[in-house]
């Protein structure tokens, strides 16, 4: 199918519908409001209609009458916009009740029943001899005179041997539009404006016939379900509103995939939107779908595409989202169609336009409900009718209806739903389902294509720097705490959440400001002494000195000793020290030499080195025996076993000289002694 100008649809739905002023075909008389009426109508059925007159005016009138004038059937949203300004075509048939033929609900109100004629023409019946959307001039007539008037439309179906028409899919979206706020704890703030939003949301998913798909935030679903009593029943009540329709994936916190995919944050965006997943689940028991996206601020080639990558079929464009990709010269698109959207060269995602112009006609006349959802049902017939007129099946075009935002739509939705879920040419649809079912849009080139920004504002650079510098200078003060200090975690969930969208700047400085001055707190907390000297009178002895801790929790420090000619047996032990006291320290170490010499004792925290005070200088006075002083002592125990071993052999020898001379010959005798 090639590309047709579908008028009406596009960018300019939202000023064209806004442009409406007037119900009535005239400007010089009252206009009727629109109690209630048939639309839609069998070829031999009848047309019910109430209306009430401005200021009393039925009650004081006499010589009433009600004219029901129909008109030839209109085929596209243009003509649909001309009959509701009062630009109406041809007439075709004209029906006029007299007053004794009406009825009268209230003093101010008047009730008439007219017949549909297909094939003869009476004064009592209105012909509409074929299918199609009828607009209908309803005057309040008093002796003639047209004194208050209203333009409706009726939808005259098709009968048994008429073709059916073939239906439209319509889906509806929307996403709640109060940003996240977090105050200077990182907690989401919970204010009447949040609690309105779920309120809202919940009386619409509650009122409404058909399926609409909605995206929540979840960490404020959350913090509303925690924060009183009151919170709770809502958050309960819009669990159970959620069960009859579609709820989309959210990340955790606000974060824009197509700024954390620039930041190379993809796991980022992954970990946060399954956490919201979690969140909801949790919140309200609803299972969240990944497969469509609602997208109403600039998304980019890379943030398209890391949708892609986590299940997204189909992003849902709002119309000024989708006017950014397209120039001002190019003709109007058939929005009913999936457009491709241009990830890389051959890589793309289907998308679809959001369509607000039957929400934007509810919102037009809220003081009409009724007329307002005749008049968005209407709408969305106009454009069935131009899809067929212009050759297309409609049954493979879709359309999703939405608030110009996206946001939660105003005025009678349930009543809109309602007339829509029981209009033949429309059928109530799913996003997911348009998806699927709906057609490519194609031109003489093929798929139609648009090309997304390479970029998008907004850099995440700098927050992350300082998540970085947080974590590392976290889990180093964190070192020094007891296991079940609950600080490191509260820091860890700090850090971890200052990348989201819902913290200004100024916020993220103020928080990383208040966390310094705690690390900064904990590592001034030991007082240490400015120094001393100690003696050594061996190899082996210790160090004794004493720590102060002036905090009121046991904190840990790792202790290490520096210098060459001393060594600790532990020295990088970690040292527990009480809170608000002294505790003694006991360094056991070993010298290498004897001598005075310098060395220091230096302070950290248990994990990331982090230097808590200035080292401690001391002084070494080491006076053990030095391997010289072993050696001489050594040699001369050798002299003095020497001199023992000489004497001893020499003393030997005389003896045994002086036997050998005794026994000589030349030796002289003996004198006996007398016996």
């Amino acid at each position: 199918m090639k590309v047709r100008r579908l008028a009406g649809a596009g960018p300019v739905i939202a000023l064209t519908v806004m442009s409406f002023g007037a119900t009535a075909a005239h400007a010089d008389v009252a206009a009727l409001a629109l109690v209630t009426q048939s639309f839609n109508v069998a070829p031999a059925g009848t047309i019910s209609l109430t209306v009430r007159a401005p200021n009393n005016l039925a009650a004081e009138s006499t010589g009433l009458s009600l004219a029901i004038t129909a008109y030839r059937p209109i085929a596209d949203r243009d003509a649909l916009d001309d009959a509701i300004a009062g630009d109406l075509n041809r007439n075709i048939d004209t029906v006029e009740v007299s007053e004794q033929n009406m009825l009268r609900p209230a003093t101010d109100q008047v009730q008439v029943v007219v017949p549909v004629e297909v094939t003869t023409r009476t004064p009592e019946a209105l012909q509409l001899s074929k299918p199609g959307l009828y607009p209908v001039l309803v005057e309040l007539r008093n002796n003639g005179d047209s004194v208050a008037e209203l333009v409706t439309f009726v939808h005259r179906v098709p009968g048994d041997s008429e073709k059916a028409e073939d239906p439209l899919r319509v889906a509806f979206a929307a996403t709640t539009e109060t940003a996240v706020r977090l105050d200077e704890k990182a907690a989401v703030i919970v204010d009447q404006a949040a609690r309105d939003q779920l309120s809202e949301l919940a009386a619409l998913l509650e009122s409404s016939s058909v399926a609409i798909s909605v995206r929540v935030e979840p960490s404020e679903v959350a913090a509303v379900a925690s924060s009183d009593a009151d919170g709770a029943a809502l958050v309960s009540r819009l669990d159970a509103a959620l069960r009859s329709h579609q709820l989309i994936s959210s990340p955790s916190y606000p974060l824009d995939p197509s700024v954390a995919n620039a930041a190379s944050q993809g796991a980022l965006y992954t970990q946060w939107l399954r956490d919201g997943e979690d969140v909801l689940a949790a919140s309200v028991g609803a299972s969240s779908t990944r497969t469509t996206a609602l997208i109403s601020k600039s998304l980019s080639r890379s943030g398209a595409g890391l949708l892609r990558e986590l299940g997204a079929r189909l992003l849902v464009l709002s119309p000024a989202e989708f006017a950014s990709l397209v120039s001002a010269d190019s003709p109007d698109l058939d929005t009913t169609q999936l457009i491709q959207l241009v990830i890389a060269n051959d890589l793309t995602i289907d998308s679809i336009v959001a369509d607000p112009r039957p929400l934007n006609l509810l919102q037009r006349h809220v003081d009409n409900a009724p007329l307002g959802n005749i008049y968005a049902v209407a709408d969305l017939l106009a454009l069935r009718n131009s899809t067929a007129r212009d050759g297309g099946d409609p049954t493979r075009h879709g359309v999703v209806v939405s608030a110009p935002d996206l946001e939660i739509p105003g005025g009678d939705f349930g009543g809109f739903a309602e007339l829509l879920d029981t209009t033949p040419g429309l059928r109530a649809s799913t996003l997911d389902d348009i998806g699927i079912r709906t057609d490519q849009l194609i031109d003489d080139e093929g798929p139609v294509r648009l090309e997304l920004p390479d970029s998008v504002p907004g850099d995440l650079g700098p927050r992350l720097s300082t998540v970085a510098a947080i974590e590392l200078q976290s889990a180093s003060a964190g070192s020094m705490l007891p296991a079940d200090d609950p600080r490191p975690a509260e820091w860890k969930r700090l850090a971890e959440v200052l990348p989201t969208a819902a913290l200004t700047d100024r916020q993220v400085d103020d928080i990383a400001t208040t966390i310094r001055a705690e690390h900064a707190a904990l590592l001034a907390s030991i007082e240490v002494p400015n120094g001393f000297s100690f003696n050594l009178t061996g190899r082996t002895g210790t160090v004794r000195f004493s720590l102060k801790n002036t905090n009121t929790i046991p904190l840990t420090v790792r202790i290490r000793l520096s210098s060459p000619k001393l060594i600790a047996s532990d020295n990088e032990q970690n040292i527990v020290l009480t809170p608000g006291a002294f505790t003694e320290i006991k360094l056991p170490i070993r010298a290498r030499s004897n001598g005075r010499f310098p060395a220091a004792l230096e302070l950290f925290t248990p994990s990331g080195d982090v230097r808590l005070a200035a080292p401690i200088p001391i002084t070494a006075n080491i006076t053990a025996l030095s391997g010289l002083g072993n050696l001489v002592t050594g040699a001369g125990l050798l002299v003095v076993l020497s001199w023992w071993v000489r004497h001893l052999g020499k003393n030997r020898r005389a003896r045994v000289a002086g036997d050998a001379t005794q026994h000589h010959p030349a030796a002289p005798a003996t004198t006996l002694p007398d016996s």
